[in-house]
């Protein structure tokens, strides 16, 4: 009884990680490699060197489209990839392409 009461505790944890933010892709790159952040950003291009910071990740953007948006802060331990898409969650900007090492943002179409 007690196993079975584990296993459907187990289950129902690792059930709640991914399937309560579906939006989150792990494509196994360095953009996939957690960290702690804790970072509040005036705008765009100061988030984007924050985020990648020692990782090898590279976030591609047309700064002079996207540098003036201004993100949410981020605190907590999370991917880069989820770091970058809670803080630019609602604002106008979007995340058009990812590969593992590789995430491209753009601004969305008016």
């Amino acid at each position: 009884m007690k196993l079975r009461y584990l296993i459907a505790l187990a289950t129902l944890a690792l059930a709640g990680c991914s399937a309560s933010k579906p939006w989150i892709v792990d494509l196994g790159g360095v953009c996939d490699v957690g960290y702690k952040y804790a970072i509040t950003a005036a705008d765009f291009s100061q988030l984007r060197p924050q985020l990648v910071r020692d990782s090898g990740c590279i976030i591609e953007t047309d700064l002079t489209a996207t540098g003036n948006v201004k993100p949410h802060a981020i605190k907590g331990y999370m991917t880069i990839r989820q770091a970058l898409k809670e803080a630019i969650s609602g604002t106008d900007l979007e995340v058009v392409k990812e590969t593992k090492d590789v995430i491209h943002v753009e601004k969305k179409p008016a």
